[in-house]
């Protein structure tokens, strides 16, 4: 790899340090560094405008950071490796401590390249637009804290229940560590090919998450409390964008023809990285 673009959450001094030590690194070791003077934008429409011939997106700041990215760059399949300045870092590689390691990797192609699946979603008869989503898509009350809503989930067609809950977790393998983990739903491998479904304060005690195979397809859609109940949800991929279900309406998720390409430096076990980043909690 020699052409590089780096990204960053904000303009934090952390943020402005480690970029530009990467970048004089790499620039240093003859490589090519553009740095989005921009910053990473909240709105997953946003453009931005990655150099035709980059070879790495380098994130900086926490897994956050690198799902925002994922958004904008799939389309380009473009690798993608973070830096952590964040807490965990499921999803970054690279640390303020071993920066010039890491990067010395990147310049010899001493890595591994993986594709990490993808969910994609979207409300029928909503313009039939769909989205993607590499963490999670979560639907949730409108009021959630205050109401319950009752989801109704079918699997290829099939119903497989209706809850009283907060809410519903649809996550990919990747988004296991994410919201799926807060909810208590289980880890899985990056490199698993399944859809965890994980209820969010479901009322009642026999929920449990349900892994489905990875080319099943699911339909939500609310059940009204009461006949005059005008219920609604919000759908929201990776916490960015963000729909709203209404009670007649009915939400469809599937895996993606699309993947997030992660670029992976160190030779260490998944079950060892979870080890080392729940000591960090």
């Amino acid at each position: 790899m020699k052409n590089f673009y780096i990204v960053a959450r904000s303009n934090s001094i952390t943020h402005e340090t480690n970029i530009k030590l990467v970048k004089e690194y790499l620039e240093s070791k003859g490589a090519k560094c553009t740095v989005d003077s921009c910053y990473l934008p909240d709105n997953v429409d946003s453009i931005i405008n990655v150099p035709d011939n980059t070879d790495c997106v380098i994130t900086v700041g926490g897994d956050g950071t690198v799902v925002r990215i994922a958004h904008s760059i799939v389309p380009d399949n473009i690798p993608i490796i973070g830096l952590n300045c964040g807490h965990l870092g499921y999803l970054c590689d690279m640390n303020p401590d071993n920066i010039e390691h890491c990067l010395d990797m990147l310049l010899t192609d001493s890595h591994k390249l993986e594709n990490r699946m993808m969910l994609e979603g979207g409300i029928s008869g909503i313009d039939n637009e769909t989205y993607t989503a590499l963490n999670d898509v979560v639907v949730r009350s409108t009021d959630a804290g205050s109401s319950v809503i009752t989801l109704t989930v079918k699997v290829n067609g099939i119903k497989l229940y209706s809850h009283d809950c907060d809410g519903l977790i649809m996550s990919t393998p990747t988004g296991s560590t994410a919201y799926n983990l807060s909810a208590n739903g289980p880890i899985v491998s990056p490199h698993a090919g399944c859809i965890i479904l994980t209820p969010i304060n479901p009322h009642t005690l026999n929920s449990r998450s349900i892994i489905l195979a990875v080319n099943d397809e699911v339909d939500i859609n609310i059940e009204g409390r009461r006949d005059e109940d005008l219920e609604s949800a919000y759908v929201i991929f990776d916490g960015i964008k963000r729909l709203t279900l209404n009670k007649g309406q009915i939400l469809k998720v599937k895996r993606s023809s699309k993947t997030t390409r992660m670029v992976m430096l160190e030779n260490v076990n998944f079950l060892e990285r979870i080890r080392v980043r729940m000591q960090e909690i």
